[in-house]
């Protein structure tokens, strides 16, 4: 594994900490890799200008060999296409997209242009309904939604923190192979943030070297790790 690698966050600057880049930064830190972190707006709804978001990407790229990048919010298909040149330029074996649900715009860029460049694509189970457009009641429907997500473009799908009933459910398919990490259902308190800090986590891992199927299982435990420690 690569020692103190560098992670990009291309995300939204949440001031309260409990989500966007300043959250990822604080994960990345937990696995041993340091942050450079890119806003791409405030508080998920404030867009910042392009030549800003642009000088922070050429700021990211001179900061040192980087390991990986894990893109957040995004909004509009100007931003998106920045971001996708910089993932291009500079980290596309490495990258994680995962995106929250936004406008029908930018969900169509982040389709043509940012599932191209990435390593993968994270999508909330929750919010299949919107991504791959249509709900998933069943493992053979969650297997569907991860082939109709790679049709439109990503090399590869986790669908992350299917429920049922006592368990919990993430699916892998990377080209076509596919892998289920199946683990135990956390009674406790849920809390906001979780799907970022699964996708941080899964981008911190990439960074340090660990194949894809292993990274994923990793940021799965991570994951229950924060569950369980209630933060």
């Amino acid at each position: 594994m690569s020692a103190n690698p560098l992670v990009v966050s291309a995300n939204a600057l949440d001031t309260s900490g409990g989500g966007g880049l300043l959250a990822d930064a604080a994960v990345f830190a937990e696995l041993d890799c340091r942050a450079v972190c890119v806003a791409t707006s405030v508080v998920s709804s404030d867009p910042l200008p392009l030549d800003l978001l642009a000088r922070q990407l050429e700021a990211a790229q001179l900061a040192g060999p980087l390991g990986a990048a894990r893109v957040g919010y995004v909004s509009g298909t100007a931003q998106v296409e920045v971001v996708a040149g910089f993932l291009r330029r500079a980290v596309a074996a490495t990258s994680v997209v995962a995106t929250p649900v936004v406008d029908a715009e930018t969900q169509d860029a982040i389709r043509r242009h940012l599932y191209p460049v990435a390593r993968v694509v994270v999508v909330r189970a929750a919010d299949l309904t919107s991504s791959a457009d249509r709900p998933v009641e069943d493992l053979e429907a969650l297997r569907g939604a991860a082939v109709r997500l790679r049709e439109k473009g990503a090399r590869a799908v986790v669908v992350a923190g299917w429920l049922s009933r006592t368990r919990v459910v993430d699916l892998l398919d990377d080209d076509g192979q596919v892998v289920l990490l199946d683990t135990a259902r956390i009674q406790a308190p849920r809390f906001s943030g979780l799907a970022g800090a699964y996708a941080a986590a899964l981008a911190a891992h990439l960074a340090r070297g660990l194949p894809l199927a292993n990274a994923v299982e990793a940021a799965q435990r991570y994951v229950g790790f924060r569950l369980l420690r209630g933060r």
